[in-house]
């Protein structure tokens, strides 16, 4: 890294044993609202606000929770090089389960650990707890938990330098250093005690802490997976996400590049408004599209009710199908509480109407697909 492309930054470089670190500045920067901010801030409002309404038809609501959390976990597993798809998730733990795309089992592990660290983080603010450092330690812990990243201290702040976008792995190549692991324990407080009393309007402080986070990195690995997750914690927390609904890792994804140079632009050159118009337009297109979906998969349910007015036992299996889009019997028995006899009549009904799909090809342990459910969820 040079020092010197951040002279004119918010910033500042603050050396660790002669190794130039970019330590940001204290939080609030000074915002300039530009008509192009206003204009995406109002759409990423209303976008939201329409995305929260899809509960209020739901009579239950992990026919939208579990799906957005698995496309949310998938998108953000793809940013970190994998090549894990919703199914793979989805498959993950099944008996018989047919194979996989390239994923290999450390990606899927880590991918279900976001599912994991998703639901701890807003079952932990749901109960009244509130955004702290010992929370975001432990869902640190969670996304590492039994993956490849298990020897870079899981749920422990860094106290080594890192770098970022280095090809050989070495300081000198890397196109940033983020700050001294000497500060690390002081700016994570900053952050977190500025997440807590804000400043501007909340989608926007969620721009600016996203930054201040990524940039601090303060652990070994899982930085980004970690931020991701924490801007949607954010937004339950101001009351703009009921449940979650929003998966931004699509929208990075696609503009991963341009994310990364953003983020860079702060640092270098105090570029704040580009960067905050870049995020809410993220909130908008993620929200538009997962209100979309949300529609899609009720439209799916009712269609499926319809087919079995007086099915009460095939409808709660219908239920189960929309939480987990390959299912087995055993797995159905368990989660609906109706009988073995019941759950494989509701399945043979299922399969007559082309609503399930058996894919495992064994005559014990079959795994069945819904494939209209999976074309929805799994295209983000």
């Amino acid at each position: 890294m040079n020092p010197a492309e951040f002279a004119d930054g918010p910033g500042t470089i603050d050396p660790h044993d002669g190794l130039p670190c970019y330590r940001p500045a204290s939080l609030p920067p000074e915002i300039e609202y530009t008509d192009d901010l206003l204009r995406v801030y109002g759409d990423a409002q209303y976008a939201l606000g329409r995305l929260a309404t899809l509960h209020r038809n739901v009579d239950n609501e992990n026919l939208l929770i579990a799906p957005f959390v698995v496309r949310e976990a998938a998108m953000s597993s793809q940013i970190e090089g994998t090549n894990v798809t919703v199914s793979d998730i989805i498959l993950h733990e099944i008996d018989g389960s047919p194979e996989r795309s390239a994923a290999d089992s450390r990606d899927v592990r880590e991918a279900y650990n976001y599912v994991d660290a998703v639901r701890q983080g807003f079952e932990r603010l749901g109960d009244g707890e509130q955004l702290s450092v010992d929370l975001i330690r432990d869902l640190h812990e969670t996304l590492l938990h039994d993956t490849r990243g298990v020897d870079e201290h899981p749920g422990e702040l860094r106290d080594v330098p890192v770098y970022i976008g280095s090809p050989d792995g070495s300081a000198e190549s890397a196109r940033f250093v983020p700050a001294n692991p000497d500060t690390v324990d002081l700016l994570l407080d900053q952050l977190v005690a500025y997440i807590n009393r804000g400043s501007y309007p909340p989608l926007v402080d969620v721009a600016i802490t996203h930054y201040q986070f990524e940039t601090i990195h303060p652990f070994r690995d899982g930085n980004g997976r970690l931020g991701r997750l924490l801007m949607m914690l954010q937004l339950y927390d101001a009351g703009l996400l009921p449940e979650p609904y929003l998966y931004l890792s699509a929208y990075f994804n696609r503009r991963r590049q341009r994310y990364l140079d953003l983020l860079l632009a702060v640092s270098r050159d105090g570029a704040w408004e580009e960067w905050i118009t870049f995020v809410l337009n993220a909130v908008a297109e993620q929200a538009i599209d997962a209100y979309d979906c949300g529609v899609e998969l009720q439209a799916l349910q009712a269609e499926y009710y319809d087919l079995f007015p007086n099915r009460p036992a095939v409808r709660d299996v219908v239920d189960y199908v929309f939480e987990e889009p390959y299912l087995t019997a055993s797995r159905a028995i368990e989660a609906t509480g109706r009988s073995r006899q019941a759950v494989y009549d509701a399945i043979e009904a299922l399969e007559a109407e082309g609503i399930v799909e058996e894919i495992s090809g064994g005559e014990r342990y079959r795994v069945y697909e819904a494939p209209q459910i999976i074309d929805v969820v799994g295209s983000p």
